[in-house]
């Protein structure tokens, strides 16, 4: 069965990035672009979440936080991919699965991808 992401980002170009690169890899794509319809969960529970992009009143660890407080979404991987210096240590406070640093290769986060969903080979 599809293993269903969820992308959290405002860009609509990076969305499409998303959206060309991980369907051809046997992933379904949701989206979530505002911070409201995110802190209502106003979305389908995936089986992973991609941070992309920090929202007006939310940062990328303040999303994550969000997300793994939540009943529904606490025990679903979360990904951030994040351009910030020493991001890093501030992912694994936030309870971040993985970090992706910009830039990256699709390679790169489908490898990360898949060792946060628990899938192995090619």
């Amino acid at each position: 069965m599809e293993k269903t992401i969820l992308i959290i980002e405002r860009n609509t170009e990076t969305v499409f990035f998303y959206r060309k690169l991980l369907p051809d890899h046997g992933y379904a794509i949701e989206h979530v672009s505002s911070d409201s319809q995110l802190l209502k969960y106003d979305f389908h529970i995936p089986d992973l979440f991609i941070i992309n992009s920090r929202f007006l009143t939310l940062n990328e660890c303040e999303i994550c936080q969000h997300l793994k407080n939540g009943p529904l979404t606490k025990d679903v991987p979360v990904i951030i991919i994040s351009g910030t210096h020493n991001m890093d240590v501030m992912a694994r406070q936030c309870g971040a699965t993985a970090l992706v640093e910009k830039p990256f290769t699709s390679a790169n986060l489908l490898a990360v991808i898949k060792r946060c969903l628990g899938e192995t080979g090619g």
